[in-house]
């Protein structure tokens, strides 16, 4: 029986519990520094150090999805000799979507006015009236909601005509998927997309104005919404420091 079990122990394989492997993202220039490293099959994230290093649960022929904000789209399969050498991941410059970006701020920067800034503020003061659940209770350091509030509205993307209407994912959307999906949890929000408990409601109230496609809540399509959440929370940060200059 014991020589029977031995056998059992000795056919089953190595990897069946995740380990830590080590890698390093670089381009043809330099490493990557800030990268998104998802483990799509396990759901678990991280990104990229100053040097390009990163650290991640994995096992063997787990999926490795690999995003930079000017770098191509990576995916690779974790190997055996994975485990035992630090996995090299190359990503290719993306001068297109680096061109995106460029244009994107400019239409941004043109989609400001004083008008715009009138309007936004009149509508979030009468939302707190309406629905002051929505935005807890004000964090310290005399931070006006109004003001970041202004500073959003700057931040709208120009509504152009799409040839398939996008049914954007709401406010209520977003604070359900925080609640009660395993991946998109409090933990991710608060420590990985780095948004306090006080700021969380006017987040979602941002990434409800960006019109982000609600297809994106699929399962099949959680590394999409994680890429856009990821661009939107660093979005957000600027609007909070520019708040704190201010004030």
């Amino acid at each position: 029986m014991k020589r029977f079990v031995l056998l059992i122990l000795t056919l089953l394989p190595i990897h069946i519990v995740a380990q830590t492997i080590n890698g390093k993202v670089y381009d043809a220039e330099t490493t990557v520094k800030g990268a998104l490293v998802v483990n799509i099959t396990q759901n678990i994230m991280t990104y990229t150090n100053d040097d390009g290093d990163f650290k991640i649960g994995a096992k063997l022929k787990d999926t490795l999805y690999v995003s930079s904000l000017f770098h191509t789209k990576t995916f690779i399969e974790i190997k055996d000799r994975d485990f035992n050498h630090i996995v090299i991941i190359e990503v290719k410059k993306a001068i297109n979507e680096l061109d995106a970006v460029l244009l994107r701020d400019e239409r941004e920067k043109a989609f400001d006015s004083i008008k715009l800034e009138s309007q936004i503020n009149n509508q979030i003061k009468e939302d707190i009236k309406r629905h002051p659940y929505k935005y807890g209770v004000q964090p310290k350091g005399n931070i006006d909601f109004i003001a970041i509030a202004q500073m959003i509205g700057r931040l709208f993307k120009s509504k152009k005509p799409k040839e398939k209407p996008v049914i954007p994912i709401t406010y209520k959307e977003f604070q359900s998927l925080f609640e009660k999906d395993q991946f998109f949890n409090n933990t991710l929000l608060t420590f990985d997309l780095n948004i306090p408990k006080a700021y969380q409601a006017l987040f979602f109230d941002y990434c409800d104005a960006q019109e982000i496609d609600s297809k994106l809540l699929s399962k099949n399509k959680q590394v999409n919404l994680l890429e856009e959440l990821v661009i939107c929370s660093q979005e957000f940060q600027k609007i909070i420091a520019e708040s704190k200059k201010a004030n």
